[in-house]
């Protein structure tokens, strides 16, 4: 999971190559399908809130309760179900922006990415807005992550929205 927050990270407000609209900030729901190297799938359902440059909040509903929160420095991942929350320091930060930007068009609505040694897939629907980014994670899952009910925001919103609220009885991990 790690792995697939830090890849989410950054956002900018351009339109680039071909359609792709990258925003200030962003709502969606999201469905993210993890298929390991032995084709076992994990599916995750929630709500993405993410703002430019780095922040964003993930909230796992299924399988499991989560939040995931960062700064784009520290990833906090606050595991209801076992009332334990985890601060992980990013080793390198991500900028979706810049993936966006190296993006080329591969056939109507798709494009594809290199970025810090990663290929993505990228999918926009007919507005040019993310609707899909897939690609394999540092374990060799392939992640693929549809967004559905995008919103794109005019005003994003503030920063303590965007962050994790940690229950004092929870136990605490990390930094």
């Amino acid at each position: 999971m790690k792995r697939m927050v830090i890849a989410m990270l950054g956002i900018g407000m351009f339109v680039f190559g071909g359609g792709i609209q990258i925003p200030v900030a962003f709502q969606a729901d999201f469905l993210q399908k993890v298929t390991n190297p032995k084709k076992k799938v994990i599916l995750y359902r929630g709500t993405v809130t993410m703002k430019a440059p780095s922040m964003l909040k993930w909230i796992y509903r299924e399988p499991t309760r989560k939040e995931v929160c960062s700064d784009g420095k520290e990833v906090l991942v606050v595991d209801h179900d076992l009332e334990q929350a985890t601060t992980y320091r990013m080793q390198k930060r991500f900028d979706l922006a810049a993936v966006l930007r190296s993006a080329r068009p591969y056939r109507e609505g798709i494009y594809v990415a290199r970025y810090n040694g990663r290929n993505y897939t990228i999918a926009v629907d007919a507005e040019g807005r993310v609707s899909q980014i897939a690609y394999h994670d540092d374990m060799d899952n392939v992640v693929n992550i549809h967004f559905q009910h995008v919103r794109y925001l005019k005003k994003a919103p503030s920063d303590r929205k965007l962050r994790c609220t940690v229950p004092g009885t929870y136990d605490r991990i990390g930094g």
